[in-house]
């Protein structure tokens, strides 16, 4: 180990904060014409801490400074927490003045050694003067070798800590070969306490600086927000307002969506960004789930991020989209890029509070863009609902005009009938015009029975319900149509179950419906054919199924089936079978036609039984209030 002569202390000043001038700022103008207001003017004219620590490290070298013969610069690493070698100077052969000196200087970087930037320093490992100056010790402690240091062996080392706000970010080390004189000293204090001063300014300045910018970032967003109506322009502007304004490396944001939470926008280095997002997306969800900004300033200490993650990201900061009471999404900005590596890392309360405010805006466009979709399908609905509404009043025109010239066609119907009835018995039974009058009377049968349901077809007044049973309705509507079913020699499958409830019915109607049916079914039936009609239970309905084994109708014609007076329906023009489905909605139930194995159509009709059953209840629930209103 290799012997040190006693290391003598140079005191500084402790936090370079003061704020008055300095008391030995003349110790600037020893033995060189410039005047100290030119130093301080230099070091105030410094725009950037880089700045000022090199011009302090020139100011420590000068003869007319603190006139070190060698002298390091280390730099606070608030990421890493150590102190990390940046420059070193020496002496200048010809020195010019001070002030000229420490202006030059910091405008450029000075002469580095090799080793300078690879030197590290730990705060908790300084010795002698050096560790008493960075604790602020004002005490000497008693005199340590130190090893591994450029200034090792030194006969006199000096050291001086430029602060801001009372936290260091700079050390200076430097070496005499004498011993220095007391103005040294001080020279080292004025020097300190100026840096200290002019940081201070820069950080007033950057602040000022920074609001500005916040401020003109949230005018922007809220111009944003209130010009667009498209919600992802939107939401990615206000990702880049977010990162732009917080000093970010990268953000994104979420919107709730009844799926779940989705990363709807990601900012900042492609390749990485999606990948960040993802990430952090289990901590988005605990936000929207809490409802309450979550910021962290060691990532590798979440236990909601995976450590690959941690490993990229050093700080986050997430806020919900809080709006009217409502969580609607999450945003996030991560890695805030310092100014200065002696910046803390972490993101500070004004850009938390910028944040804060980004969100809301993000939750206000999210609503708005909601309310606005509503706003566009409830203005669709009511065009639509008043287009249906002009279609049903053209509708309802169309048939009472078609129920007058019904109503007015069957007077001169009738009276054709009965000439042709009446011409018909005036003939002999062989008079070859009998056949004529036969067609003319099955025509204009069948045109009075287009009437009749054109005229059935149009809305009617509730009928009286009863509780009826399906099956005896069925069994009338089989005996009106025996005749034809006879004249076609058709054969008739019954299968009506014995166990059917008893349902609330209007009889009348309700055998229209089946007689119907049974009409469009003879019509497609082949002559010597099979007609099925079957009735059961199935669950809370009653089931009517009748069914024909003549030709299969394609499947574009069953669509039309339904469809009064569609051309192109099965049997022809008619409205039999709407009538029949009118009436059966009526009834709660509902009618539908299929092709079914070797049966060609099948009409199946299903009337519900609880439904029935409840409407029956109600009315005589209401028959026993008013039973207990008149016995009161």
């Amino acid at each position: 180990m290799p012997s040190h002569a006693p290391i003598r202390e140079v005191h500084l000043n402790p936090d370079g904060s003061s704020g008055d001038r300095p008391e030995n700022l003349d110790a600037f103008t020893a033995g060189e014409p410039a005047s100290g207001c030119e130093v301080v003017r230099a070091l105030a004219a410094m725009r950037d801490l880089e700045g000022l620590e090199r011009g302090a490290l020139a100011a420590a070298v000068h003869p007319a400074g603190a006139g070190f013969e060698r002298a390091w610069l280390f730099v606070w690493d608030a990421r890493s927490s150590l102190l990390e070698g940046r420059e070193s100077a020496c002496v200048p052969a010809l020195p010019p003045p001070l002030a000229a000196w420490v202006g030059q200087c910091a405008s450029q970087r000075l002469e580095l050694e090799p080793h300078s930037r690879s030197l590290t320093l730990r705060p908790d490992r300084l010795r002698g003067v050096v560790g008493q100056a960075w604790t602020l010790r004002t005490t000497p402690s008693a005199a340590e070798p130190e090893t591994g240091v450029p200034w090792a062996g030194a006969a006199q080392v000096g050291a001086m800590v430029l602060r801001r706000s009372g936290s260091p970010w700079a050390l200076v080390v430097g070496t005499w070969s004498t011993p220095p004189e007391p103005e040294r000293r001080a020279v080292l204090e004025t020097i300190a306490g100026l840096c200290g001063q002019a940081a201070r300014t820069l950080d007033h300045e950057r602040e000022g600086r920074r609001r500005a910018q916040q401020a003109a970032v949230l005018g922007q967003a809220a111009h944003v927000v209130s010009a667009t109506l498209n919600l992802a322009e939107v939401l990615q502007q206000l990702t880049r307002f977010a990162a732009q304004g917080t000093g970010a490396r990268g953000g994104a944001l979420w919107v709730v969506e009844p799926e779940g939470l989705r990363l709807a926008v990601t900012h900042g280095p492609s390749g990485r960004r999606e990948r960040t997002g993802q990430a952090l997306s289990g901590l988005a969800r605990m936000v929207v789930g809490e409802g309450k900004t979550r910021v962290v300033d060691r990532a590798t200490e979440e236990l909601l991020l995976a450590p690959e993650v941690a490993a990229e990201v050093d700080t986050v900061v997430v806020c919900p989209l809080r709006v009217y009471g409502q969580v609607l999404g999450a945003l996030a900005c991560y890695d805030r890029l310092p100014t200065h590596r002696s910046d803390p890392t972490g993101f500070p309360a004004a850009d938390v509070e910028l944040l804060t405010a980004l969100a809301a805006l993000a939750g206000l466009a999210v609503d708005q863009a909601g309310r606005f979709k509503e706003l566009r399908q409830g203005e669709q609905q009511r065009r639509e609902l008043a287009g249906q509404l002009q279609r049903q009043e053209r509708l309802a025109w169309l048939g009472e005009l078609a129920g007058r010239m019904a109503q007015e066609t069957r007077n001169p119907l009738a009276s054709i009938t009965a000439f042709a009835l009446r011409a018909q018995r005036s003939l002999a039974e062989d008079h070859p015009g009998r056949e004529y009058l036969e067609i003319v009377l099955r025509e204009t049968e069948r045109i009075e029975r287009l009437l009749a349901e054109q005229l059935s077809y149009a809305p009617s007044s509730e009928g009286a319900l009863r509780i009826e049973s399906l099956n005896e309705v069925v069994q009338e509507a089989l005996s009106g149509a025996a005749a034809a079913l006879a004249r076609r020699r058709v054969r008739l499958v019954k299968n009506l179950a014995a166990d059917l409830p008893a349902l609330l019915l209007d009889r009348e109607r309700i055998q229209r419906v089946v007689a119907n049916m049974l009409e469009s079914t003879l019509e497609a039936v082949s002559v010597g054919g099979r007609i099925r009609v079957e009735s059961r239970r199935l669950g809370a309905s009653v089931v009517l199924e009748l069914a024909h084994d003549g030709p299969r109708v394609p499947g574009e014609l069953l669509e039309q089936v339904f469809v009064p007076f569609a051309s192109q329906r099965p049997g022809g023009p008619g409205v039999g079978l709407g009538v029949a489905q009118q009436i059966v909605r009526e009834h709660g139930g509902e009618i539908r036609v299929r092709s079914e194995g070797e049966w060609g159509c099948v009409f199946s009709l299903s009337l519900p039984v609880f439904e029935n059953q409840d409407r029956r209840r109600a009315g005589a629930g209401r028959r026993r209030m008013r039973a207990e209103r008149r016995s009161q």
